[in-house]
């Protein structure tokens, strides 16, 4: 609905090059463990220690991946006890709305409560990079749409869009909701239909000019709106993101004609806070499509194309033990070294946020004097792109002000 060329770009990546990244397989192994819990009536921490695997990925279930599913399967267990009939990652489509192209989704969970006439869906988002916020959130309301179609049957006048982010800080809480009526709803299909003619359109446009650069060159202009990429499996090939990150490499270096390598242009320095702004905000477009332009090498080496000059190695790797079970492999470490097993264990107190869920809500504010929030230092940020508050500079903290 952003960027009408995305799903023409996407789709004319080779197979090998659209890949799961390797925070969206975190995502998925978190929602595979969250399923288990809503299906078997167990909580997350059951599964700590053990493998979960999405693609190419494989993680070991720690805690911070428990503690993201259980604040999601705690909600999702509260809303159940008051629903009718609840589903559980349930696959939907919108072919019945006529759309140019096979779509649909998963809805991570559904509610449906008839005293309220209302349906909920719950999406889980395990990012901590990107903040999502759920207000006139588009794939959120394609899943209501979507779950709409599927319970064509229920009586509803209200949807509820519910995202719960708790690896992800927001004014609005980590977890955050938008209700509307089932006519906004719909009313709102019309811009999601319009959306996709619009795709279909730049698909076959892209067809069409395949082999002509001037016509790609127009089809760049009219279709791609760069913006809204970092979910985009076309970023590192974005023709539109290239071309908007070179315009703004050209204000700081010269090209040179023949070669078209890049030198400093020579430009007396301007320290002003306005020009730090301007050049920050041209930093962020330029980083954003060598990161893109990086992980798409990246995905392209690792399946078998050759990057001349580049080779793939080995992460710096990190011992551990052959035994999965602690208690066998401290015996053998035991056995062998004459250490008393009992030593080969750390004992770690637990978080704040750990034992809040092994007490009442009422005894929770008996335990806020004993933690403290520790912040490490500051970033500087887009005002725009944060809901965090701005905390001034650093010489404000540790001297007064003083009296005038």
């Amino acid at each position: 609905m952003h960027c009408a060329g995305s799903l023409a770009l996407a789709l004319s990546l080779p197979r090998t090059a659209r890949v799961e990244r390797e925070a969206a397989a975190w995502g998925t192994c978190a929602h595979q463990v969250a399923e288990r819990c809503l299906r078997t009536g167990v909580d997350a921490q059951l599964f700590l220690g053990e493998e979960e695997t999405s693609g190419r990925f494989t993680f070991i279930v720690d805690e911070e991946m428990t503690n993201t599913v259980q604040v999601y399967v705690d909600y999702c267990r509260a809303l159940a006890a008051r629903a009718a009939a609840t589903w559980v990652e349930e696959n939907f489509s919108l072919a019945a709305l006529g759309t140019p192209f096979d779509s649909g989704g998963t809805g991570d969970f559904i509610a449906y409560m008839p005293a309220e006439k209302l349906l909920e869906i719950v999406d889980l988002k395990g990012g901590a990079g990107v903040v999502v916020d759920v207000h006139e959130n588009a794939q959120a309301r394609s899943y209501a749409l979507g779950a709409m179609l599927a319970h064509a049957g229920l009586d509803v006048d209200r949807v509820r869009t519910t995202i719960v982010q708790p690896r992800a800080p927001h004014k609005d809480g980590i977890i955050r909701s938008e209700t509307f009526t089932v006519g906004e709803l719909l009313e709102w299909t019309n811009d999601l239909l319009a959306g996709m003619g619009r795709a279909d359109e730049a698909l076959n446009a892209l067809a069409a000019a395949q082999g002509n650069q001037v016509l790609l060159d127009e089809w760049r202009d009219a279709y791609l709106r760069p913006g809204k990429c970092q979910f985009c499996p076309a970023e590192g090939v974005c023709p539109a993101l290239k071309n908007d990150a070179l315009s703004m490499a050209a204000k700081w270096f010269d090209s040179d004609p023949d070669t078209g390598e890049f030198s400093p242009r020579n430009a007396p320095l301007d320290t002003s806070p306005e020009a730090l702004a301007h050049d920050l905000d041209m930093m962020d477009m330029i980083q954003n499509w060598m990161n893109a332009r990086r992980a798409y090498a990246q995905q392209l080496a690792e399946s078998g194309e050759t990057i001349p000059g580049y080779i793939l190695v080995d992460k710096r790797g990190t011992r551990r033990w052959l035994e999965t079970d602690e208690k066998r492999a401290a015996l053998a470490i035991a056995k062998v070294t004459g250490l008393d097993a009992v030593d080969l264990f750390n004992t770690k107190l637990k978080s704040p946020a750990q034992v809040e869920k092994l007490i009442p809500t009422t005894v929770k504010k008996k335990i806020e004097p004993l933690w403290e929030m520790h912040v490490s230092g500051t970033n500087l940020v887009r005002e725009s792109k944060t809901t965090r508050p701005a905390v001034g500079g650093i010489a404000k903290r540790w001297f007064e002000q003083p009296e005038m």
